[in-house]
């Protein structure tokens, strides 16, 4: 099982904000797993499985998609669940950024390439798959096998969660970023999450 490295800074190289990353190699390789915080945001410097493509079930990973570990030792992500450790919602790692405006369902990173996952802090909205979620609902893995793989299921205040809660929404879903509810996350090392 990897252990979590909290690292004062990462290289970022040619690109503007540590969410753009998206490279094919890393300069410092050694920095892989790599966990750090920006402003009040953790992140963690992971790769992308090659197998994450348009051609699965979940799509092309893109801004507010959940990241499960494909594998854990290797801080190899993927949104597939069906491609998950386990194969269950139990594997979360984080959430996906966006490489672009910030914007939630923005492009993500490229299958193969390294980037960094969202662990904790705000995230401009997570893919809750057409369940609107209220302020303070829980956002949870979507256990479902039929459901959209890459999203999380809501869970109204009050009400015991179904799965690992991947975060908190902080707003009501919106029809500008219709499916994308606006939350923060975790609070936790999601990479000791069991």
């Amino acid at each position: 099982m990897p252990y979590g490295r909290l690292d004062q800074s990462l290289y970022l190289g040619p690109y503007a904000s540590v969410e753009a990353i998206n490279t094919t190699t890393l300069y410092k390789p050694g920095e892989l797993g790599s966990q750090f915080q920006s402003g009040s945001k953790a992140y963690q410097l992971i790769q992308l499985d090659s197998g994450a493509t348009s051609a699965t079930g979940a799509g092309t990973p893109v801004c507010g998609h959940v990241a499960f570990w494909k594998s854990r030792a290797n801080y190899i992500v993927t949104n597939d669940k069906a491609q998950a450790e386990g194969a269950n919602c139990s594997a979360v790692a984080g959430v996906f950024c966006s490489l672009t405006s910030g914007a939630a369902g923005t492009a993500s990173i490229t299958a193969g390439n390294y980037g960094v996952i969202q662990q904790r802090g705000t995230h401009v909205g997570i893919l809750t798959n057409g369940s609107a979620a209220a302020a303070s609902d829980q956002l949870c893995a979507t256990v479902a096998a039929t459901s959209a793989t890459a999203a999380v299921t809501k869970v109204s205040v009050g009400t015991a969660p179904t799965s690992t809660i991947v975060g908190i929404a902080t707003a009501a879903t919106s029809a500008v970023t219709t499916n994308y509810t606006p939350a923060r996350l975790g609070g936790w090392d999601l990479v000791d999450q069991p």
